[in-house]
């Protein structure tokens, strides 16, 4: 080898003399292919080594520039660099390099040299050391060779040139294994698809033409990696030897006509050589894959395969999809409480395995649910009738279960388990007699197709062999939609909900054919164009409920494949039927979903809620039977034939609790039926929640809604930026708004699809008459700074300028004066821990009270900035004064609601009940008691408005002090600004930096409000790296220093709150006396009117706004709304 190594570098050296034009890495590629066919010679290693330079179009971004070949095997890949540059990608500069390794990295045998420096990397990870030559073969020929450098290239080598792959066989390391293969070929596609008159790009026309006409490129890109991928998988499995595609779809045809077309058509010759080194190397390594050993594992073990492939493959995509495939003890639950309904409801004594049982999955991904009733449903027939039963059984259920799946990689693998599954049960009893083993006649119903796709267009005829496979698989779908008795429809369908401006229309919207109908889809106006949508049904009660504001929440997977479902079973269909889905909870009591569950009180005789809980994003964290961050249930529904839709449903409530994951999934493990959980009843109201009945006197108390009508959202600028700890950092950003470069200004302003830089401010509001963001200059005036309540507790400044936000709420503005107290809460989401109601003097963001689950949330204690028209239910203040014998005040009626909810005590007592959102007030008749909770409640009000309202006896205008002090203070040095703090349990003690405060008390630090700790939020925001999301580049203007006044209004806060806690006492007893006493009912007291409920439509600036926000007194737009 040593005069193979000397010869390279004469060549190399010989090369780099020349004047030549090429680059340095092309001028590499003849010396190293030569030098590899001889260093493959000089190993004896048997199979001829070739190398192929990779000669293509400079636009093509992925392809390594050598191929090496051992006898017709590919081996691996060589990617050169300029002399100097070294065989290290970390080291490597500029952005082509480091986006080229993120790429090339997913390969499993690849060498990085620049022709003296060599290292071979391994799906990313280096094996062995860099190899050097201690001489420069460029400057020196064959002298700078040494035998020694030769000895420590030569295992390198070696390894590189006997590589074969080694393919695990179990399912989830071979889901591991198979990800960065795909995802390389996946970039392939991507940067083929740039250059144009590409065979992919012809391609990637025809799968539009033919089979998903909504798939942009980069879907194309993905579907081509993932169905190249499952094909070679399942015709390996299925025992093709080589996996080139047409031998591969000889085997396929077998059982998958349309996998071995979808395969020929995306393995086109022409196609396949732009792909090159990524097919080649998946399928190599597919071609190294041991079915017998693969099979051994048995059907359970390919539960969570895809959910594997695709986490490592790609996990915004796994989210994108939905993808997270179900725990078993969770389907194998909705599969025995089906069974038991069709047995007690239809008469079907063997569940799943019955005659006429039809079921389907409209979101089958890998089979788990087909699976889980196949086995439910023979092991029935086996207790009953005997293994003999079973083939006949398995062979009709074959026939009857469907499923339809939109991504091809779990359709490949539901294939396989099912066909596992069904021969399986069919030939036990086979297997053991020594008889001839049986295979399944037919294909599966299972089809590559997308659930809410149109059922009525068929696809076009006269079609070739390969478009005909892809348009019958639509078809059959498409049949399976239109008709036909389907008794049960079950599954997991994906949740994602998807958030897109009003203004956009070029985003894809989500939804199908239940979301728009038959209609050219893709504007923002769809509904305009054609047939009724089905979705409408659910969308139109909650308008006329006045909840249109809360229907982006309905815009989710999962609420698109519960009205298909209901369409499916109860509308093209008399046979009745049973759903049972796991979803999104949020249907259950979310304010947007009153047609949801008006529609499904409608539809069923009798609903069963299995509540699983698992929000680790909201006010009450429980563990998740998912790996997911958003709260689960089960629901089961049936109707057995004749509709009653003027009769709500029965519907039913349990909630599963856990301190773990597991601790649930054992549970729902031990549930064998409908009798072995606590059921509760729900509401019969159309509208009410699925959620318990409340019992005793708390569900008969008034919401506090219904004593202060007039309930707003908060300001929402939707960019961080204008809101900062101090004026100074928002001068700051203004001014570097104000001087940007035009093509940087929308960056820094932080566009969104609703609100642009040429916006300007018509109306008598604070912006109006100044220049769009898009015309400032050096000299354009800077906005007032006024205070915001930013969260519980914690004060920021803001640019109050309606310029710069999109949902500043003109109505809130309007009504805020020196007088004004605001109350914020959650209505729509169930309070968490801690005070359940917050109180703020300054204008409040939409996020006031815990930080998020912002919505319709604020309630102004006033309708006017004045102060002259109370947010008080009309007849109510003379209601209480005529009951107590003294004048009750709006003043005195919001510090009696704060005293009983602005304590911890409230949500601790009514834990359970507040599961319900919106919290109710036990209003109690006693006088006496009323006034002692004023008492508290004016207290409380002053110190959490930190002195700015409710000022009076003993309650001066500045906050007393309380123990905590600064025991060291914070550095003023810019240098040392805070970028961490921390607690002390032992010494009681914050520590901001270097700066110390205490004593603290663990409850003052660990004081919540729904599930926002309060003195970490506000420390959090005001370090060095401000805690949360950042919107712009001008977020990263921080505070230049940490000043006397940050130091002095964190005491100010650990103040407040330790005289919060020192109040709990005579609160949490307060809270007990009215509870235990005689309390108003919702009934005895007046309910608001529309008008009370709704912002005043018209009013006049006030000076004193004009002071404070710099508007313009001229006449205001009577339309003026605000919008969520």
């Amino acid at each position: 080898m040593l005069a193979a190594a000397r010869a390279f570098a004469d060549k190399l050296r010989a090369v780099y003399g020349l004047s030549d034009s090429s680059s340095p890495e092309d001028q590499l590629k003849a010396p190293v292919s030569s030098f590899l066919a001889d260093v493959g010679a000089a190993l004896n290693i048997k199979q001829a080594i070739q190398a192929k330079t990779e000669a293509h179009l400079a636009e093509h971004k992925v392809r390594p520039d050598i191929a090496v070949y051992a006898g017709k095997l590919i081996a691996g890949y060589i990617e050169l660099k300029a002399p100097g540059e070294g065989a290290d990608p970390a080291r490597l500069k500029g952005a082509h390099n480091k986006a080229q390794w993120e790429k090339l990295k997913n390969l499993p045998n690849l060498i990085y040299t620049d022709g003296r420096e060599w290292a071979l990397y391994r799906s990313g990870e280096r094996t062995g050391g860099i190899v050097r030559f201690d001489g420069d073969p460029g400057e020196d020929g064959g002298k700078a060779i040494s035998e020694e450098d030769v000895r420590r290239l030569e295992p390198l080598l070696r390894g590189f040139l006997t590589w074969n792959p080694t393919v695990p066989h179990q399912p989830g390391a071979l889901a591991a294994y198979l990800a960065p293969l795909a995802r390389f070929l996946r970039s392939e596609v991507e940067a083929a698809l740039e250059i144009e008159g590409s065979a992919v790009n012809g391609l990637a026309n025809e799968w539009r033409q033919f089979f998903f006409p909504d798939a942009d490129n980069a879907r194309f890109a993905d579907a081509y990696a993932q169905t190249v991928t499952y094909a070679m998988l399942l015709a390996r499995l299925s025992g093709a030897s080589k996996l080139d595609p047409a031998e591969a779809a000889k085997t396929l045809d077998k059982n998958n006509g349309l996998l071995a077309r979808t395969l020929e058509l995306l393995g086109h010759k022409e196609a396949r050589e732009e792909l090159a080194v990524g097919f080649e190397m998946l399928q190599r390594s597919l071609e190294a894959l041991e079915p017998a050993e693969f099979l051994k594992a048995k059907p359970d073990l390919w539960l969570y395969f895809y959910e594997d492939f695709l986490a490592a493959y790609d996990p915004k995509l796994r989210k994108d999809y939905g993808v997270y495939y179900t725990p078993i003890e969770v389907v194998e639950l909705q599969v025995r409480l089906a069974s038991e309904l069709l047995e007690k409801r239809f008469g079907k004594k063997l569940g799943f395995a019955d005659d006429g049982v039809v079921f389907l999955d409209p979101a089958v991904g890998t089979g788990t649910y087909p699976v889980a009733a196949v086995k439910h449903g023979l092991e029935k027939v086996l207790e009953r009738s005997g293994p003999g039963a079973v083939p006949a059984r398995a062979r009709q259920m074959a026939e009857n279960m469907h499923g339809f799946e939109v991504l091809v990689g779990p359709y490949a693998v539901a294939h396989l388990r099912l066909t596992q599954a069904l021969e399986g049960a069919m030939n036990d009893a086979k297997a053991t007699a020594g008889e001839p083993l049986e295979k399944l006649a037919k294909r599966l119903n299972i089809y590559l197709a997308d659930t809410l796709e149109s059922p009525n267009h068929a696809p076009p005829g006269g079609l070739d062999l390969t478009h005909k496979a892809l348009t019958q698989e639509h078809e059959a779908a498409r049949k399976v939609k239109q008709g036909g008795d389907i008794l049960v429809c079950l599954g997991n369908p994906p949740y994602d909900r998807q958030t897109i401006e009003e203004d956009d229309t070029t985003t894809k919207r989500k939804g199908g054919w239940v979301r728009f109908g038959d209609q050219v889809e893709g504007a923002a106006k769809q509904e305009q164009q054609g047939e009724r949508a089905i979705l409408k049904d659910f969308t139109e009660p909650a308008t006329r409920a006045g909840a249109g504001v809360h229907l982006k929440n309905l815009y989710n997977d999962y609420v698109y494949f519960w009205r298909w479902a209901l369409w499916r079973l109860f509308e093209q269909q008399t046979c009745g039927g049973i759903v049972t889905f796991i979803t999104a909870s949020s249907y259950l009591a979310g304010p947007g979903f009153v047609g949801v569950r008006e529609v499904m009180r409608r539809t069923f005789d009798e609903l069963w809620i299995i509540d699983l809980g698992g929000d680790n994003l909201g006010t009450r964290k429980t563990p998740n039977v998912f790996n997911i961050q958003t709260p689960v249930a089960i629901a089961i529904g049936v109707r057995t034939a004749r509709p009653s839709p003027d009769t709500p449903a029965k519907v039913h409530y349990a909630k599963i609790v856990g301190a773990t994951r597991e601790e649930k999934l054992t549970h729902l493990q031990a549930v064998t039926d409908f009798g072995d959980i606590d059921w509760h009843d729900c509401s019969d109201d159309w509208h009410k929640p699925f959620l318990p009945i409340g019992q005793g006197d708390y569900s008969a108390w008034a919401q506090i809604e219904g004593l202060f009508p007039l309930i707003l959202n908060g300001a929402q600028f939707k960019r961080h930026w204008p809101i900062g700890e101090t004026a100074g950092v928002l001068s700051v950003r203004w001014h570097r708004l104000a001087n940007s470069k035009p093509e940087e200004r929308k960056t820094l302003f932080r566009e969104t699809d609703g609100w642009k830089i040429t916006k300007t401010v018509h109306e008598d509001l604070p912006g109006q008459h100044q220049p769009p963001i898009i015309s400032l200059t050096a000299t354009s005036a800077t906005p007032n700074v006024v205070p915001c309540s930013y969260r519980s507790f914690d004060r920021h400044v803001m640019l109050y300028d309606f310029r710069l936000g999109d949902r500043l709420r003109p109505s809130l503005w309007r009504m805020h004066g020196p007088k004004q107290i605001y109350l914020t809460t959650l209505l729509s989401t169930s309070l968490g821990a801690g005070q359940g109601l917050v109180a703020c003097s300054d204008l409040p963001d939409l996020h006031h009270f815990r930080g998020s689950f912002g919505g319709k949330d604020v309630i102004p204690l006033y309708r006017d900035a004045a102060a002259t028209q109370p947010n008080v239910t009309g007849g109510l203040l003379e209601l209480l004064s005529g009951s107590y014998g003294f004048a009750v005040t709006a003043e005195a009626l919001a510090a009696y609601v704060y005293a009983l909810l602005g304590g911890q005590s409230y949500t601790k007592r009514f834990w359970n009940e507040l599961e319900t959102p919106g919290p109710r007030v036990p209003l109690t008749k006693d006088g006496a008691l009323f006034q002692r909770a004023v008492s508290l409640g004016q207290r409380m009000i002053w110190l959490h408005t930190y002195a700015e309202r409710f000022r009076g006896e003993g309650r001066g205008d500045e906050l007393p002090a309380g123990s905590a002090k600064s025991l060291k203070g914070v550095s003023d040095d810019p240098a040392r600004y805070p970028e961490d703090f921390a607690y002390d349990e032992t010494e009681r003690e914050i520590r901001v930096s270097d700066g110390r405060f205490g004593p603290v008390a663990k409850d003052v630090w660990e004081f919540e409000v729904s599930g926002l700790k309060v003195v970490q939020s506000w420390l959090g925001y005001r370090m060095k790296k401000r805690a949360g999301k950042k919107s712009s580049p001008l977020d990263d203007i921080r505070p230049e220093r940490w000043t006397a006044r940050m130091s002095e209004e964190l005491l100010e806060l650990l103040w407040v709150l330790e005289a919060t806690l020192a109040m709990e006492p005579d609160l949490s007893a307060t809270l007990d006396a009215v509870v235990a006493g005689s309390c108003f009912k919702a009934d005895d007291l007046p309910s608001p009117t529309e008008a009370e409920r709704a912002a005043p439509k018209s009013a006049r600036a006030t000076a004193a706004q004009h002071d404070l926000f710099g508007g313009q007194d001229d006449e205001v737009d009577s339309t003026e709304e605000d919008e969520e």
